[in-house]
């Protein structure tokens, strides 16, 4: 018993120091980001957001035909190699160079179409960070494994340190649109190199195709479902432009800039965290009890952010990108309010794929995307409000699925995963609702005075809400994180 009891008490200590090092990799980059779009938005236009938007979305897309097709299949490989490693980097390093070959073509054929000639050399000088951005993936894969999450956290925070203070002194030498590139390029330039640094392993590229054979379905799905997902952005940002011009692109992509920090650092630490915790699983069983725990408790925690996010929009997007922004207040609610559906509900697919099941995943991507372009289309007569309604919709629908997309393999009824996220959702509904009413009166005062007073009343209406109809999840979440839980928590 004693043993069993110091082996739980080391697994807790190490999982506080990983999510110690994810919650400062997270809060960093976002103290980052948002203060380099504090910087660009008073520097730059929203016609210099709008371009850097369609070609960073480009890029994203293809990104994942180099790495990203395998970093989930050698995180769940079985006999794991160097050669594996080396041959996934070899394979796309080959893909990289193909890419980059055509973006040259593509970046000409684009910037006719959409009558922007930066885009043009834009393109294919930022698609070389693809290379990188494989290297990275690989690399990712191998500390996954090796459970080396800190590194991966330290890797990707002191990444965006270097590259956006990089671009910082870009934007103020001058080189305007360069410097919004720029920052993503120099990023996953400095992280590939920083993760490889700290892991110690040197990993060539090695062509041998045959070593993949064995990474097989599991690794054609993860890349179907990733593909999926930034294809959505990239269709997203494309028919944005065509329908509303690159004025009202350059304002999602400002709204996008105060939401999607937030939301990727959460995805991409939950995911890696979850999924190897859910993978070591014994039995089935044990992992739909595993899965219901991490997505009741995460919910709980990242659904209140969003929702928070939403409140204190009119005053946060003013205060970071200063006048002549107000279009994007809307867009940003709507981000906010989507994020909240489908942040939690990642985990879910995750707890999917832990079970072999990435296909899951894919499909909800697949209409999520389909949703999203339909209203995009159909409500393009309302205006750029159209805009935050398609992803509303799109996340929306990948959040339902979540719920009934069938899952016999582990015998997670439906209505054990809706009570796993809807506690969170409905808290954090009521949260904002009250804030927005008691928050009210100062709502024509600062900017400052109103985000502050909207800041503390969420806190405080969002832990008397925990207190009075999740206590018990409350005092757990409170023992994991090894603080002391107050008495009346223990009572029922």
């Amino acid at each position: 018993m004693a043993e069993s009891l110091r082996r739980q008490g080391a697994t807790g200590s190490r999982l506080i120091g990983w999510l110690g090092w994810a919650g400062l990799d997270a809060l960093g980059r976002l103290a980052l980001l948002t203060g380099s779009t504090v910087v660009f938005s008073r520097l730059l236009g929203a016609h210099e957001f709008g371009v850097s938007a369609l070609v960073l979305a480009i890029v994203a897309a293809a990104s994942l035909f180099v790495g990203a097709p395998f970093e989930e299949a050698l995180t769940r490989q079985r006999g794991l190699r160097r050669r594996h490693l080396r041959a996934a980097l070899g394979v796309s390093w080959v893909a990289a160079i193909v890419l980059i070959a055509a973006s040259g073509l593509a970046g000409r054929w684009l910037a006719t179409v959409f009558g922007e000639p930066e885009i043009a050399l834009l393109l294919p000088v930022t698609m070389v960070s693809i290379v990188f951005s494989a290297h990275s993936d690989i690399m990712t894969a191998l500390a996954r494994r090796l459970k080396r999450f800190n590194d991966v956290a330290y890797a990707t925070l002191m990444g965006h340190v270097i590259g956006i203070c990089l671009a910082l002194g870009l934007a103020f030498a001058g080189f305007g649109i360069w410097a919004l590139i720029g920052q993503r390029v120099l990023v996953v330039l400095a992280r590939a190199i920083l993760l490889q640094r700290a892991l110690g392993y040197l990993i060539l590229p090695l062509w041998s195709p045959a070593d993949l054979r064995g990474l097989g379905r599991f690794a054609g799905l993860s890349f179907l479902s990733r593909l999926t997902e930034n294809l959505g952005y990239l269709a997203f940002n494309a028919i944005v432009q065509v329908i509303y011009g690159t004025q009202v692109l350059g304002h999602v992509n400002m709204a996008m800039r105060l939401i999607e920090p937030i939301r990727g650092a959460i995805l991409a630490t939950g995911h890696n965290l979850a999924f190897s915790y859910f993978a070591r699983s014994p039995d089935r069983h044990r992992l739909r009890e595993r899965a219901r725990d991490v997505v009741a408790k995460a919910a709980l925690v990242t659904v209140p952010a969003f929702v928070g996010l939403a409140v204190v929009a009119p005053d946060l997007i003013p205060m970071m990108a200063g006048p002549g922004w107000e279009p994007a207040i809307a867009l940003a609610i709507c981000l906010s309010l989507a994020s909240a559906l489908a942040v939690p509900s990642a985990l879910v697919y995750t707890a999917f794929s832990a079970a072999g099941r990435p296909e899951h995943s894919l499909a909800s991507l697949v209409l999520g995307l389909i949703s999203s372009v339909i209203i995009l289309v159909v409500c393009a007569p309302l205006g750029p409000i159209s805009v935050g309604l398609s992803r509303l919709a799109g996340d929306g629908l990948r959040a339902l699925c979540a719920v009934v997309l069938p899952a016999a393999h582990l015998g997670w009824t439906r209505l054990a995963r809706l009570d796993a996220l809807a506690h969170a959702w409905l808290l954090s509904a009521l949260m904002g609702l009250v804030t927005i009413l008691l928050a009210a009166p100062a709502a024509a005062a600062s900017h400052v005075l109103s985000l502050a007073i909207a800041v503390l009343l969420g806190v405080a209406v969002y832990a008397l809400l925990l207190v009075a109809f999740a206590r018990s999840r409350l005092a757990e979440m409170a023992r994991l994180a090894g603080i002391p839980v107050p008495g009346f928590l223990e009572r029922t």
